[in-house]
């Protein structure tokens, strides 16, 4: 009976400290507030009765983001968004308890749920302008992560969110801060763009860089490109492969560029940001895929950002890729010398070009060359052939001129050379008119001496012998 009781004892003992720590904690039982829910179009607008005047204009504001942003991103995410209003800190902060460590937090998006949180208690403390912008940031997440397939980094995640805001006030003080990174040389790298811990931890400083680094990305090749690199991610191993394949060169250098770039963009003097060694391996794999002009115009590009010691070997890079272009150049006007049957002229850039591919190890174009060659010595055998036939001519060989003039006609024919075809057919025709007029005179000429024969016979005839 005693270890009956004692066990009883036990047990409401248990039950008195769970209570106890129910109520002293604050549990999300009692905690959690009774929600709302209203439909839009695109939206599952969820609030607390106090906040139903918010909630309505929040859900009209939405709706209007959701069609706008399906425009501008070409793309329209699934339907219905939840749109979650909580209306204290405290009840945010009970479910979502990391956030405590975020400063500043008012609203957040969690594209997994498909939903958009905002903190209604610190919102009301907010101009019109910047409730809009928490809305436009959270509601871009969701546009972003969908076309990304979730695989957007959490660097280029607030980037592109800041981005799609309204301008406000808020950007001077992003100004200053990067004016001030940029002049102490405290930018970071872009390697902490994956760094979630890094880009939350101080947002202060990690905010406006993202911003910039999306600013750029837009302003250097345009908004579809930058749509096309979060399609692109979709199917990439990450945002430095994606960004590769769609900027046509590495993200080292797309970050170097953003460095030279910021001073323009902060007003600053370009003096304020030191070189910087390049990725320059995406102009050597131009080089080596013979794309010599594009080459040049990627190092190009490149020269004016880099540190002295890249200079030297883009000095070098591009007297290859110079080189490259001017084999590319003469190898094109052998390719017109030869079609206009300047077979002399085509040989001597030919020469030319061989020698200019030889120079950087380039062998891609020998087999054309040697193709061109031979058709050169085609064509200069053939134009000795219709020489040989004019000589001919003049030495009234009429037979072995024809012969050799058909012979030239064939091989200019099939050079495709129609101006020397023509010229040697026209020779054949006359050769066999000169053979036809020589028959013909030939001909006249022996009926006439048969005919003075038999006229001078009936004239004188013979005397017959005694």
């Amino acid at each position: 009976m005693d270890r009956m009781l004692r066990r009883v004892i036990i047990t409401l003992q248990l039950w008195l400290a769970i209570l106890l720590w129910i109520f002293l904690s604050g549990s999300t039982i009692f905690a959690q507030p009774s929600w709302l829910e209203r439909q839009t179009n695109h939206f599952r607008v969820v609030y607390t009765a106090n906040d139903e005047a918010i909630a309505t204009q929040y859900a009209r504001i939405v709706d209007d983001l959701y069609n706008q942003f399906s425009v501008t991103f070409d793309f329209s995410p699934a339907t219905p968004i939840t749109l979650r209003l909580y209306p204290t800190s405290e009840s945010y902060f009970t479910v979502n308890p990391a956030a405590r460590n975020v400063p500043g937090v008012i609203a957040h998006a969690d594209f997994r749920r498909r939903e958009l949180v905002v903190i209604v208690e610190r919102a009301r403390q907010q101009s019109e302008i910047a409730q809009i912008n928490n809305l436009r940031h959270e509601l871009t997440h969701i546009f972003a992560a969908d076309l990304s397939g979730g695989r957007l980094n959490v660097g280029l995640q607030e980037g592109i969110a800041q981005y799609m805001e309204l301008p406000a006030p808020e950007r001077d003080d992003k100004i200053a801060i990067l004016r001030a990174l940029v002049q102490r040389d405290e930018l970071w790298s872009w390697a902490t763009l994956d760094d979630r811990n890094t880009i939350y931890g101080q947002p202060d400083l990690s905010y406006p860089q993202t911003w910039s680094i999306v600013s750029f990305l837009i302003e250097r090749d345009g908004f579809e490109q930058f749509r096309q690199f979060l399609v692109t991610l979709a199917q990439s191993s990450g945002y430095r492969a994606a960004m590769a394949a769609v900027y046509g060169v590495s993200a080292t250098t797309l970050e170097s560029e953003w460095r030279a770039w910021l001073p323009g963009f902060l007003q600053l003097a370009p003096t304020s940001l030191p070189a910087r060694a390049l990725d320059l391996s995406p102009a050597r794999a131009l080089l080596a895929a013979g794309d010599y002009s594009a080459a040049l115009r990627e190092l190009e590009r490149l020269s004016s950002l880099a540190d002295a010691a890249t200079q030297t070997e883009i000095a070098t890079l591009q007297a290859q890729a110079q080189t490259g272009q001017r084999a590319n150049q003469l190898a094109e006007a052998a390719r017109a010398a030869l079609l206009n049957g300047e077979y002399v002229q085509a040989e001597r850039l030919i020469g030319q070009a061989e020698q200019a591919y030889a120079e950087i190890g380039d062998r891609r174009q020998a087999a054309v060359l040697a193709e061109y060659r031979a058709r050169v010595a085609r064509g200069l055998q053939a134009g000795e052939t219709l020489r040989q036939a004019n000589e001919q001519a003049r030495r009234f060989d009429l037979f072995g001129a024809q012969a050799q003039a058909e012979m030239a006609a064939r091989e200019f024919a099939a050079l495709g050379d129609e101006v020397r075809r023509d010229n040697a057919l026209a020779l054949r025709r006359s050769l066999a008119a000169a053979q036809r007029n020589l028959a013909v005179a030939l001909l006249i000429f022996g009926a006439a001496g048969l005919a003075i024969r038999i006229v001078g016979r009936q004239l004188w005839p013979a005397t017959d012998p005694w």
